[in-house]
């Protein structure tokens, strides 16, 4: 079936069977003189796919638009839970922002950002969690929970949409290492006040299969380092800042500034991409993003609820369920909320190797 033998306009229920219908179908029609079972409903998915078709009863049907391209038989599940609106704004980035080879590569908390679905403050308070702590009266324990579940919830979704693209053909994706390595020319400046300036680059490049080695060897060391006993506690625990801390240093003799995962993905028909993305109706940008930070917002204190009555004596530290959930629900305004101003004034900023920018320069008072 496809665009051309399909027409606009009205048409019996018995020639739409005759038409479209598989042979199951016809057989059923043919005998019964009407539908049995399910076998209107699958018709009418299966229609729905390719045209705009409207039930106007007493056995009858209008046809009121041909698609240019069927629609992806897993588009119901882009259109449902946090896909409805993660899909069409990966779509809306891949074809705005990829490069001359249909390419975007990025890390997934990048994705995250690019859409909206987390704002500017959630690396900043991710990556400054005591200072964070201090100023919201929110437990170190809780904000590093309240990111454990965040960024698995987020890895989640988006990898999820990425693969109900690829499913229906219109990306290809995959997950890539990338290593930041330091690179010295060699050469030293030494200015008028006596201050050495180090020529240091950073190049980004594919991880070698001898890099990943070393990576995992780095990484056995800094678990060992801080008694890591679960791979969530190197992240999301009060032994992620040793575990860092001597991740960073074994990686640094190696001249390595970090090693951190993207997701390549490449759209396959640009126009096909476009027609999909206009599937999902005029939307006008700031609200379909305050209705997803609010869903996003609503699923994470949800599921903080559903823990703390699966778990109370794990909440001691909390008088009752609501003071826990008042928790997330702030650290959700501040990290998730669009319209939340940057707090960089008030949290200290330190430096993140996420994100990371390619300016690097050393310098010192010394001689040469």
């Amino acid at each position: 079936m496809n665009k051309l033998n399909i027409k606009k306009g009205k048409i019996s229920e018995k020639k739409l069977v005759d038409l479209y219908g598989s042979d199951a179908q016809k057989k059923s029609y043919k005998e019964y003189g009407r539908f049995i079972g399910n076998y209107k409903k699958t018709l009418l998915t299966k229609m729905s796919r390719y045209c705009n078709i409207e039930d106007l009863g007493d056995r009858t049907y209008r046809i009121t638009k041909v698609y240019d391209y069927p629609l992806p038989s897993n588009f119901n599940k882009m259109t449902k839970s946090l896909y409805q609106y993660i899909v069409p704004l990966l779509l809306t980035n891949l074809i705005n922002g990829h490069d001359e080879n249909n390419k975007i590569d990025i890390t997934v908390g990048k994705w995250a950002r690019e859409i909206n679905m987390v704002n500017k403050n959630y690396n900043l308070v991710k990556y400054n969690k005591e200072d964070t702590s201090k100023e919201t009266q929110c437990s170190l324990d809780t904000i590093n929970e309240f990111y454990d579940k965040a960024d698995d919830m987020i890895e989640w979704y988006i990898t999820n949409a990425l693969d109900y693209l690829k499913s229906a053909g219109l990306v290809i994706w995959r997950e890539v290492y990338r290593v930041n390595e330091e690179i010295s020319s060699g050469k030293n400046i030494i200015d008028e006040s006596g201050n050495i300036h180090v020529d240091i680059s950073i190049d980004s490049h594919q991880a070698s299969e001898d890099e990943m080695n070393y990576y995992s060897h780095c990484v056995s060391i800094a678990d060992k380092a801080a008694k890591i006993e679960n791979a969530g506690e190197r992240y999301y625990s009060k032994k992620s800042k040793l575990f860092g801390e001597v991740l960073k240093k074994e990686l640094y003799k190696k001249k390595i500034k970090c090693v951190f995962k993207t997701y390549e993905a490449y759209y396959v028909d640009l126009n096909k991409c476009n027609f999909i993305l206009k599937q999902f109706g005029k939307f006008k940008m700031n609200n379909l993003i305050s209705e997803f930070n609010k869903e996003f917002t609503d699923l994470l204190v949800g599921n903080a609820e559903k823990r703390f009555d699966k778990n109370p004596d794990k909440y001691f530290s909390y008088a009752e369920k609501n003071d826990y959930s008042l928790c997330f629900q702030n650290l959700c305004e501040i990290t998730i909320d669009k319209n939340t101003e940057y707090l960089g004034n008030r949290i200290r900023e330190k430096t993140i190797d996420d994100n990371y920018t390619l300016k690097i320069t050393s310098s010192k008072k010394g001689k040469k």
